[in-house]
């Protein structure tokens, strides 16, 4: 295996989810209805296919859980998740070892990729590691969450790399690992307690772990 490129999921995966969620405590206790309400919606939506419109369709999706107006959803969702939950990464730090491990990769020649089932620019600003990136993908752009194949399609489309050279490294099995596997990438999961049966090429849980690997891979 000759790598070309990594691509990296967010949320979970450059910063700690069990941190994010501490900090959530005052947005999940406020929003508790909305929130479930929203987690099955996007549960939803990762099955529905085809989609012609993602935005349209999460917002009557919503407006049907919360038995309102598709415009209404949509104010709630840039609000509530776009605009206020986004600003809790002002208090959750990168993962240990991240930052160190994008400069040693970019220092390698490799491209460098992110994608997020949500919007990805102000969060790259917002956790300092803005400007670093040959491609930042935001799954709803594309049309379709994780782990559907058109958000790793177009990741590869604009790293204008083949599968084969690009890894993609994630926190979920189910949607980073399985969904980029199944586009023919190599992939790297990110979790304390690796999987007996997992098809990743490499598990770790210290970035110092990934970035030694990879970089035998160049």
């Amino acid at each position: 295996m000759k790598l070309r490129a990594v691509a990296f999921d967010i949320d979970g995966t450059l910063y700690d989810n069990a941190i994010m969620h501490r900090r959530s405590i005052w947005f999940a206790l406020r929003n508790w209805r909305v929130l479930n309400a929203f987690r099955r919606v996007r549960h939803e939506l990762r099955l529905i296919r085809p989609i012609e419109n993602f935005p349209r369709m999460q917002a009557e999706l919503l407006a049907g859980e919360l038995k309102t107006t598709p415009e209404r959803a949509q104010e709630i969702i840039q609000q509530l998740f776009y605009d206020t939950w986004e600003q809790v990464l002002h208090r959750v730090p990168l993962c240990d070892g991240v930052r160190e491990t994008i400069d040693s990769f970019r220092s390698a020649g490799l491209k460098l990729a992110v994608a997020s089932d949500f919007p990805v620019t102000r969060k790259l600003g917002i956790l300092n590691i803005e400007g670093l990136w040959n491609c930042e993908i935001s799954t709803e752009a594309v049309g379709y969450l994780k782990p559907n194949p058109e958000p790793f399609r177009a990741l590869l489309d604009c790293l204008d790399e083949p599968a084969e050279s690009v890894l993609y490294v994630g926190n979920s099995y189910r949607y980073d690992v399985e969904g980029a596997r199944n586009v023919g990438m190599p992939t790297a999961h990110y979790t304390r307690r690796a999987r007996p049966d997992s098809v990743a090429d490499l598990s770790f849980s210290n970035y110092k772990i990934l970035r030694d690997w990879v970089l035998t891979k160049v």
